[in-house]
């Protein structure tokens, strides 16, 4: 047995009015390959005659008499009791063990429900990417501008942002997949753009940092001269200053070396 068990809690669909609930069962959402508990929430008791069942879609899981209890060959070793209040757990489900799942207690008076369940199985989503669209960029002194793509491996959507020193326009960024209950959404928050991929069990996200993208687009200020005008100053100098120097010196060393006529005479 997995060292735990996914207890999954009821979830009322808001649109759904109280009647249509009753009728199509408690919503239920699982991973795929993650474990159910179909739970009895009441105390039920059997009559030496009475018998209770878990059925998916009308076909039997399980069944339990006043002193025994049966698996559907479906279920062979896929069928576990916790407790001993007809609980079950259903392991490792797959995409189709998706259906209405009801516990029935038949009784020589009829047959009376004691819970239903509408169980969707869902696959884990897959991971996203996004990206900043090419030439998408514009800057001025006030605002960034640019468009992203986030996409997943079955849809994407485009969303444009305006961005200021404190907050962001957005334009688009929302779809819901074809897959029922899947959704891909991109929004920003905090600084960042962020892409999320998610249905009822399972989401991934990637973010971009706003500043990154819009300070790597700003225009190169203009180059500094001084450092320019010094670079080319220095050497100059340098030169001059060795030039005179050896002018200097090399006209002492001739009037030095020159004899003197006056002396001579």
């Amino acid at each position: 047995m997995k060292s735990f068990v996914t207890f999954l809690f009821v979830v009322y669909e808001l649109y759904l009015c109280e009647s249509q609930g009753i009728s199509a069962g408690t919503p239920v959402f699982v991973l795929k390959g993650e474990d159910l508990l179909l739970n009895v929430t009441k105390t039920v008791v059997l009559g030496k005659f009475d018998n209770f069942s878990w059925k998916c879609n009308k076909s039997n899981i399980v069944r339990f008499t006043f002193n025994d209890k049966g698996v559907s060959a479906n279920y062979t070793r896929r069928v576990e009791f916790p407790v001993n209040n007809y609980s079950v757990i259903l392991k490792n489900l797959q995409e189709a063990d998706s259906g209405v799942y009801t516990a029935v207690v038949a009784t020589d008076s009829g047959d009376e429900t004691e819970a239903k369940y509408n169980v969707k199985v869902q696959d884990r989503v897959s991971p996203v990417n996004l990206t900043v669209v090419n030439n998408s960029v514009s800057r001025n002194s006030s605002s960034c501008s640019f468009t992203v793509t986030c996409s997943s491996q079955d849809s994407h959507i485009n969303s444009t942002f305006t961005c200021d020193t404190r907050t962001c326009s957005q334009e688009g960024g929302e779809r819901s997949e074809g897959i029922p209950d899947t959704f891909l959404q991109v929004h920003q928050s905090s600084g960042s753009i962020i892409c999320n991929h998610s249905n009822r069990v399972s989401w991934t996200d990637t973010t971009i940092i706003i500043k990154d993208v819009c300070h790597q687009h700003d225009v190169p200020p203009p180059p500094n001269p001084v450092p320019i005008i010094l670079g080319v100053f220095f050497p100059i100098l340098i030169l001059a200053i060795i030039g005179v120097l050896w002018c200097y010196l090399r006209t002492r060393t001739i009037r030095s070396s020159s004899p003197d006529s006056g002396s001579n005479r």
